[in-house]
């Protein structure tokens, strides 16, 4: 595996951990009218996952350059869309496509001459 597919598939983790965070932060908003020990669990779990993350960036920030790194998070977007989606959150078509054109334009700049 070549240096430039590791570190997207480190970023993409850390992506994914983000997602789960956020998840969870969603869950624990949702949670609250059941039991507040259960909100204290999705909390926890969030701030769990996060600390994960942080120490995966460190792992990326050390072996790739921030200028491929960085850029690459910007999966995120069109992934936080299907998210929302997935809570029954309403995405107008223009947010998909400002999404992937984000993405796509994120893409293009980071892999263009990229051997």
């Amino acid at each position: 595996m070549n240096a430039t597919k590791k570190a997207l598939a480190v970023v993409t983790v850390t992506v994914l951990l983000q997602l789960t965070g956020a998840a969870l932060l969603k869950q624990a908003t949702l949670a609250v009218h059941l039991s507040l020990l259960i909100t204290a669990v999705f909390i926890a779990a969030a701030f769990g996952v996060q600390s994960a993350r942080f120490l995966l960036w460190g792992y990326a920030h050390r072996h790739w350059p921030l200028s491929m790194t960085y850029p690459m998070t910007a999966i995120f977007f069109p992934l936080l869309i299907v998210l929302a989606m997935l809570y029954g959150e309403q995405v107008a078509p223009h947010q998909w496509l400002g999404g992937l054109l984000i993405t796509a334009g994120v893409a293009w700049i980071t892999f263009k001459g990229v051997e």
